[in-house]
């Protein structure tokens, strides 16, 4: 489970929202609120950056006072911390900030303040996604959980996408720190096929390599229901997860079509298209396998 819990804010709309959902989180003990200003920019006042951190000191306590409204007091311990970084970055200094604290897990909104640079995947979020070592849980919110007081928990419908490669593993190695009682969904889509024959192969192969899988969880006393379609991966994967109100997607930031191009140092194509187009929260599971 993700006991020691990093959540960088901005302050934007989608960084407040996530502060509802921490409580949500399976097992969290420690709760870091981290805020970085950028010092190597000038300011609207110039390089005068003092009334900036001031300002990000305030709010950050009001994001603490939140979470202890919420109930958290009791149970997790809340840190506060205002960095100023001076050369860098910011996903680098989050980053950075994970790795010194043993992190389990970072959460953050997709979107931050740069309205340009939201309109697909904030900056931020995004460097953060592609470099972490530990899982990301980026926040997307369905238009359900406006309903105050009636929304689902964060992990109570879990959608798993899988292509049946071997980095696709660290997302059951993630499913396997949550609580069993959550509803599992597996999906495997099947964008390959020359021809109705060969398409048709393709489905009966992962019908069976899912059912294998969900009778692997029932093992473990999980009960996950498989699904196959056909289509292009990350539209089929977000028209599920909206179809099943899903509350999570889960899914590895790697999978067949990475391993197929080499491209090491992005994540893969599928979860990149997926986390820009899903209205659903996505959990990418970097590091979860222990590798």
């Amino acid at each position: 489970m993700f006991e020691n819990v990093l959540l960088p804010t901005d302050f934007s709309p989608d960084s407040q929202k996530v502060l509802e959902y921490v409580r949500d989180i399976p097992g969290v003990k420690k709760v870091i609120l981290l805020h970085v200003v950028d010092a190597t920019r000038a300011s609207l006042r110039g390089w005068e950056h003092d009334p900036k951190i001031e300002n990000a000191k305030i709010l950050i306590k009001e994001n603490q006072r939140m979470l202890e409204q919420a109930g958290l007091v009791a149970d997790i311990k809340i840190e506060t911390l205002v960095n100023t970084i001076t050369r860098g970055n910011i996903p680098l200094t989050i980053l950075e900030k994970a790795e010194r604290e043993k992190t389990d897990l970072i959460v953050m909104g997709a979107r931050g303040r740069n309205t340009i640079e939201s309109i697909l995947l904030g900056s931020v979020s995004a460097n953060v996604t592609r470099h972490a070592k530990m899982p990301v849980l980026l926040m997307r919110f369905p238009p359900e959980s406006c309903s105050m007081g009636s929304r689902p928990s964060l992990f109570s419908r879990i959608l798993v996408p899988l292509d049946f490669s071997e980095p696709s593993r660290d997302a059951l190695a993630c499913l396997a720190r949550i609580p069993a009682q959550r509803k599992v969904t597996l999906l495997h889509v099947v964008d390959k096929g020359e021809s109705r024959e060969e398409i048709q192969a393709a489905v009966g192969a992962a019908k069976e390599n899912l059912a294998g899988i969900a009778h692997e969880l029932a093992g473990r006393g999980r009960e996950a229901e498989p699904v196959v379609h056909i289509g292009y991966p990350p539209d089929e994967i977000t028209a599920t997860a909206d179809r099943l109100s899903a509350t999570l997607i889960l899914m590895s930031p790697k999978g067949e079509g990475w391993m197929r191009e080499l491209r090491a140092l992005i994540i893969g194509s599928t979860t990149s298209a997926v986390v820009r187009r899903a209205h659903r929260p996505v959990l990418i599971t970097a590091g979860c396998s222990g590798e």
